[in-house]
């Protein structure tokens, strides 16, 4: 890497760094999950299952009351 592009990497704000990171996030849960759309969600999930939700472009988690959840922990 040259100097001139150390130091672009080292000026991007946090929100891109914090985009770039969930943009990295979400390719990988598309490739390792599965994925489609909300409703296509699996409906006999067991808890714990993970879903990459192509309607809202994340991935998503079954929790124990049988509810859908992001990242976050909100109900999807």
């Amino acid at each position: 890497m040259s100097l001139p592009n150390m130091l672009k990497e080292n000026e991007r704000t946090d929100a891109e760094w914090r985009r770039k990171a969930r943009d990295s996030i979400n390719r990988t849960a598309q490739r390792v999950m599965g994925q489609g759309s909300t409703a296509e969600r699996p409906p006999g999930a067991v808890t714990g299952t993970m879903f990459y939700d192509t309607d809202l472009s994340k991935p998503v988690w079954r929790d124990v009351g049988g509810v859908w959840r992001d990242a976050a922990g909100t109900a999807v």
